[in-house]
């Protein structure tokens, strides 16, 4: 009995062809859709989506590799601009803008989901008049990217950081 329960699977996948895939994967890829060509560019700086930490730079223009992750219903995404800074630098960006995705994402078992960052699917750009609400932003610092706003404070109707004093406001 145990023998026919393994073997039907296999069977199946035989008599069905090759689209048969005994270890099934789902992935998740971050877009970078600002444009490569302008003035100042917009560095991804990191993301998140679901459980999946992009901790990886993506350049105007470029994708993340794709990352491993379980088929998922719609879930937001998060994302750390560094607008102007360069990828390559070895010191970290001082400019920083968080931004919330309009609507979540999913991905479905065996499918790949990219996550096109712009200001047309993520809000909070205050560049491009899109603002999020502090308690929106306070989220995203404190606890989606706590390690990067860790000694600054940011102020969601500015897009800009302020450093933490001593007692740790701004």
């Amino acid at each position: 009995m145990i023998r026919s329960a393994v073997l039907l699977p296999a069977f199946a996948c035989a008599v069905l062809g090759a689209g048969c895939d005994p270890h099934p994967q789902s992935y998740v890829v971050v877009d970078n859709d600002y444009p490569p060509s302008a003035a100042r560019p917009i560095v991804v700086y990191q993301a998140v989506w679901q459980a999946v930490p992009f901790p990886n730079a993506i350049a105007p223009g470029a994708s993340s590799g794709p990352q491993a992750t379980v088929p998922a219903s719609d879930n937001t995404a998060y994302v750390v601009l560094a607008p102007g800074w360069d990828p390559t630098s070895s010191t970290p960006p001082t400019e920083l803008v968080v931004l919330q995705s309009w609507g979540g994402f999913d991905v479905h078992l065996n499918d790949t989901v990219h996550i096109p960052v712009g200001d047309t699917t993520f809000a909070g750009n205050c560049a491009a008049g899109s603002a999020l609400t502090q308690d929106q932003a306070d989220f995203i610092t404190q606890l989606v990217f706590p390690g990067v706003f860790a000694n600054v404070h940011y102020d969601a109707a500015t897009c800009t950081t302020t450093p933490l004093g001593d007692g740790g406001t701004p």
